[in-house]
C-alpha cells in the first residue's frame, strides 16, 4: 500500500507555464514520475492547478484513469460547468476534453493505477495510428460533501456509490464515498478482484497505521493488499474510493 499525506506533498508543488495562455500552472506529484514515454506498473497520482481561463486540449491516454475536480469551476468537453466535487473516469484510448478552467481557475487530481506514457492530443497528426481497441467507457458524476458539523456528528459509517452506471462494469470499475463521524473505524472494499483502489480524503481527516492524514491525502491499495482499514479523526472523515477494473 502507498500513502502520501497532503501535508507532505503540497509544499512541493512545481510551477510551469500554460501552453494555452502562458499563465502559471501548478503540479503536485503524489506518486510516480512525470513523462518518460513509457507505461509502467507503478501507480501515478498528481494534482493540477489550472490558472484563470486556462485550457487543456482534447487528448487521450493509454491507461485508464480517474480525475477528481476539487476546486474552482470549469468544463470538460461539452459538459455544463462542473463544480467540486466532480469525478470523471475514462478508459484507456478514450478521448476527452478540452478541460476549460473558469474565472476562479480549476484544480483536479489525476489518479492512475499504471504510469502513463504521456497524453496523445487529438489535434496532432498521427494520433489515429496510436489508438488501440478499448471499451471506451467514461462517466462524470458529482458528490456532495458534508458540512463540518454534520460530518463530525454522524452516528454511523456509510458508503454510497457515486454513479450507478458503474454497476454495469463487470470488471470492477467503481467509485464510492465513505462517510464517518468522529473517531470511527472504516473498513473499505476488498481490492482482490480489482485493478487497484485509490482513496482520497475529501473532507475531515483520518489515521492509518499511526499516521495522521489530512484532507487531500492520497492512498493506493494494490489488489494483493488487505482491505483498507482506517480510523476517522475528531472532525470525522469523508473518503472517496476510486476503483480500477481487473486487467
Amino acid at each position: 500500500m502507498l500513502t502520501m499525506p497532503s501535508q507532505q506533498a503540497l509544499p512541493n508543488r512545481k510551477i510551469s507555464k500554460s501552453p494555452a495562455n502562458g499563465a502559471p500552472r501548478w503540479r503536485t506529484d503524489y506518486f510516480g514520475t512525470v513523462g518518460g514515454g513509457k507505461v509502467t506498473q507503478d501507480p501515478q497520482a498528481f494534482l493540477i492547478e489550472m490558472p484563470i481561463n486556462d485550457t487543456i486540449l482534447p487528448h487521450f491516454h493509454v491507461v485508464d484513469q480517474f480525475q477528481v475536480f476539487v476546486s474552482g469551476a470549469g468544463k470538460v468537453g461539452r459538459s455544463d460547468v462542473l463544480l467540486p466535487l466532480t469525478i470523471h473516469y475514462a478508459d484507456r484510448f478514450t478521448g476527452y476534453g478540452p478541460i476549460d478552467a473558469g474565472p476562479q481557475g480549476y484544480s483536479y487530481f489525476t489518479l492512475r493505477a499504471n504510469t502513463d506514457s504521456g497524453p496523445v492530443y487529438l489535434h496532432q497528426p498521427g494520433y489515429k495510428e496510436k489508438l488501440q481497441p478499448s471499451k471506451k467507457r467514461h462517466f462524470s458524476a458529482h458528490a456532495a460533501i458534508s458540512t463540518e458539523a454534520v460530518l463530525a456528528n454522524r452516528e454511523t459509517v456509510t458508503s454510497e456509490r457515486i454513479n450507478e452506471k458503474t454497476t454495469e462494469y463487470t470488471d470492477g470499475v467503481d467509485a464510492k464515498l465513505f462517510r464517518a463521524g468522529k473517531n470511527m473505524s472504516i473498513v473499505c472494499d476488498d481490492p482482490a478482484q480489482t485493478g487497484g483502489q485509490y482513496f482520497l480524503i475529501v473532507n475531515g481527516n483520518l489515521t492509518h497505521a499511526g499516521q495522521q492524514l489530512a484532507k487531500w491525502s492520497v492512498m493506493f491499495v494494490h489488489p494483493t493488499d488487505a482491505p483498507l482499514s482506517v480510523q476517522s479523526g475528531p472532525e470525522g472523515c469523508e473518503l472517496l474510493m476510486l476503483q480500477f477494473g481487473k486487467q
